[in-house]
């Protein structure tokens, strides 16, 4: 009877570990756009088993996005001559490329086991930041300027896309 669990756990670990993809790794430095993405990160991210990770390895990329908050304030002149003034929640993105190649698990050259990332490519800006003393968006007929900026957020990551799907890594 003994036996008869231990050949069960047995077979049941070996299913699992058949059936589970690769130990996730993921190593990136934001400075130069270099690292390695593990094949189970990418897997993960998109509910791929090995076979259509194998399968669709080619298409996938990689990009770095930073984007910050700002709490801006818009002073203007109005037409009666008043002061306006208005708050905006302002953001600014970077949207960067990684450049990454497959790499082969080393025995047999055929099993991808992850992806090197080799550097920073093309560079995709939306929204401006705004500077104290910089044009701003008053009243209709009116201009205005930035008379305060206080960042009020930033956050950054490493993302996978493969298709129109993209996701974060990590």
């Amino acid at each position: 009877m003994r036996r008869t669990i231990m050949i069960a756990v047995a077979a049941a670990a070996a299913i699992l570990a058949v059936a589970a993809p690769a130990a996730a790794v993921v190593t990136f430095d934001a400075a130069t756009g270099t690292g390695f993405v593990g094949k189970g990160d990418v897997q993960l991210a998109f509910g791929w088993n090995n076979a259509t990770l194998q399968a669709n390895a080619a298409g996938v990329s990689f990009s770095y996005t930073a984007t910050d908050s700002y709490d801006a304030v818009c002073t203007w002149i109005t037409g009666e001559g008043t002061r306006g003034e208005k708050t905006h929640n302002v953001t600014h993105s970077t949207t960067t490329e990684v450049a990454g190649q497959v790499t082969y698990d080393a025995r047999t050259h055929k099993q991808i086991d992850g992806f090197q990332l080799t550097g920073y490519g093309t560079v995709i800006e939306s929204g401006e930041i705004p500077v104290v003393g910089g044009a701003c968006p008053g009243n209709e007929g009116t201009d205005g300027t930035w008379s305060s900026v206080t960042q009020t957020g930033s956050s950054a990551g490493l993302y996978t896309t493969y298709g129109t799907t993209t996701v974060p890594l990590g």
